[in-house]
């Protein structure tokens, strides 16, 4: 498609839309710095032929002098050396200005760019986007995590690169004073190897960006490598080495078919390259017989010589060129990023207030779902009415659709079929950010944040972060406060030992800060609380008291529970158990052991581990 004129018209049109995304970036991360560097990247680019023509004068003047008998500096030789000696200093000064001012703006094109990955990311308020595969490469490589080289590195050297065709274009002008022929020959031959050179980096970075997903698994084994939070397990089951050799193994398929392209392009570049030296060489060749012939005196054989050389930057393809090339590329894919991410797995709407919700019931009406790119259902058909300020269990079998279901209620998925409502209202209907803020959830796979044990508590309400009393009062009723008045700056404690002052808490210790952070949530409006297995890290003892307690202090509160425990989901108003997807049982737990169904057998296996190994009888 490239080596047609319709795709070469459609790669111009390409770059020159990123180059215009660039210039935006600049501009929006910081315009005074993007001119600064401007500035200095034209005076860089200009210092260098201005150095040349002063030198070549000054070669000619002294040449000349020489030649006369001349043995003291006249004025003019001595403003030339001035004059040269000041272009030098210039050039010494402004590489600095021109390296500071490139740095900084990498910095803040970079922060720029991150804020605006994450604010795409965050947008959408389902999981669709973070659970697809083509997104999550897509977020890797606007991020630079590809190739290594992010939108901020392009910036940084666009400055040198300006400077860079500045110099060689100036150059090359100066060429076409010496001959117009040489200097059109000369700029043909640059550009027709710029543009293989860059026809071969394009070759590779579409293998590259082809193999996102491969890169990222790759990755992944690194990171399992060397990753603290893995390293237990790494090291009592021996994984170290098998981690290094899947990663090489892993990498090396990846990286194999890229190095392939790289080979059959050096060949292309050494060719080019080849062409242009003996191109370059003609050019001075001439320039040298010009002078032997007294055509070009002394200076002018100078000026021209090292015009030749500086012109050679129209053609090379180096790293600043790499570096602009593959940041713009990154930045071209947030641009997509941006636009797309909202249309995966349908964004979810609504606009009406959830506020108070639900004051009457929740209502699943022969709900279907099947996750975004598979075919089964995980929901077939599900009915089922939860009354408002009641508890309701839900068992089942790993798989029967629990956790599918959780994501329906709090609304981080639609269903793909049937309708979900509070109080007689579609949940589609109803704003999903409201509506998750009435919902309060602790999961099995909580997110134990690495911050202050406050902010712990306190994002189950971010909007009170400083609400001090109230993250206290929810701590002491989940049974967390004590771990945290133990360590050494209290509430102020990171819980990462990774952050300096740091401590970390144990597995049930960590659920009871989950737990206490689902209160905090409760006590600033939350009306919905979902625990999915959230006392998992404790002992049956510790798990019976937190649903006394959790019960009791949350009555009123339309509470779904998901746990394998039957010591806990006896203690809801209500049990269901799922499986395939439906309802099949549904009553109180003295109800379903004595109807003697599913829920009666799993009570009764559940119940022999505790009585000598011998089913109870109902």
């Amino acid at each position: 498609m490239e080596g047609k004129p319709g795709g070469r018209l459609e790669q111009l049109r390409r770059r020159l839309g990123d180059g215009a995304r660039l210039f935006a970036v600049l501009r929006q991360a910081s315009a005074r710095l993007t001119v600064v560097a401007a500035l200095a990247a034209v005076l860089a680019g200009v210092l260098n032929p201005v150095f040349t023509l002063t030198s070549g004068a000054l070669v000619a003047s002294v040449a000349s002098a020489l030649e006369e008998g001349v043995r003291a500096p006249s004025p003019r030789i001595l403003l030339l050396l001035a004059l040269a000696a000041g272009v030098y200093v210039l050039s010494l000064v402004m590489g600095p200005v021109r390296e500071s001012a490139g740095d900084a703006l990498m910095r803040r094109v970079d922060e720029h760019l991150a804020l605006r990955v994450m604010s795409s990311v965050a947008q959408p308020r389902g999981l669709a986007h973070l659970e697809d595969p083509d997104v999550l490469d897509r977020i890797a490589q606007s991020l630079g995590a590809v190739t290594a080289i992010t939108p901020g590195m392009a910036a940084y050297y666009l400055v040198q690169l300006w400077a860079q065709r500045l110099q060689a274009v100036l150059s090359a002008v100066i060429v076409f004073a010496f001959s117009p022929w040489w200097a059109v020959a000369l700029i043909a031959a640059h550009a027709v190897s710029y543009r293989l050179r860059r026809w071969h980096w394009d070759q590779v970075t579409n293998v590259l960006h082809g193999r996102t997903d491969l890169l990222r698994r790759s990755h992944y084994l690194r990171d399992l490598a060397v990753d603290g939070a893995a390293a237990k397990e790494t090291r009592i089951f021996g994984l170290e080495a098998w981690l290094v050799d899947r990663y090489r193994v892993t990498a090396l398929d990846t990286l194999e078919p890229i190095w392939q392209r790289r080979r059959n392009g050096g060949l292309i570049s050494l060719g080019a390259t080849t062409a242009l030296l003996v191109l370059e060489g003609a050019v001075l060749l001439a320039i040298v017989r010009a002078g032997l012939d007294g055509r070009l005196g002394i200076g002018a054989v100078v000026v021209y010589s090292q015009a030749v050389v500086a012109a050679s930057n129209l053609g090379v393809f180096n790293d600043a060129q790499v570096y602009v090339s593959e940041g713009t590329a990154a930045l071209r894919v947030l641009v997509g990023l941006e636009r797309e991410v909202p249309t995966v797995g349908a964004n979810l709407r609504g606009h009406r207030p959830a506020d108070g919700l639900p004051q009457e019931s929740i209502r699943f009406h022969d709900v279907r779902f099947h996750y975004p790119g598979q075919s089964g259902e995980v929901l077939d058909g599900l009915d089922l009415e939860i009354a408002a300020g009641t508890s309701l269990a839900i068992v089942g079998e790993n798989g029967a659709g629990k956790t599918s279901f959780v994501k329906l209620l709090a609304r981080l998925y639609d269903p793909t079929a049937g309708r979900i409502t509070v109080d007689g209202v579609d949940l589609r209907e109803l704003d999903p950010a409201q509506w998750q803020r009435r919902v309060a959830a602790v999961f099995q796979d909580y997110v134990a944040y690495k911050m202050s044990a406050h902010d712990n508590v306190a994002l189950g309400a971010v909007d009170h972060l400083d609400d001090r009393a109230g993250v206290e009062d929810a701590a002491r009723r989940a049974g967390a406060a004590a771990a945290i008045e133990r360590l050494d700056a209290g509430w102020d404690t990171p819980l990462s030992r990774e952050l300096t002052g740091g401590s970390d808490l144990s597995g049930g210790e960590w659920q009871r800060l989950a737990l206490a952070r689902a209160l905090f949530a409760i006590a600033h409006g939350a009306g919905v609380l979902i625990l999915d297995e959230p006392t998992a890290a404790l002992d049956v003892r510790g798990e019976a008291a937190v649903y006394d307690r959790f019960l009791e202090m949350t009555r009123g509160v339309t509470t779904i529970v998901i746990s394998h425990r039957f010591s806990t989901v006896r203690r809801a108003d209500r049990i269901v158990v799922l499986e395939h997807g439906r309802i099949v049982e549904d009553g109180t737990h003295a109800d379903l052991v004595a109807a003697g169904g599913r829920y009666a057998r799993m009570y009764r296996l559940q119940a022999a581990r505790f009585s000598g190994g011998e089913p109870v009888s109902a």
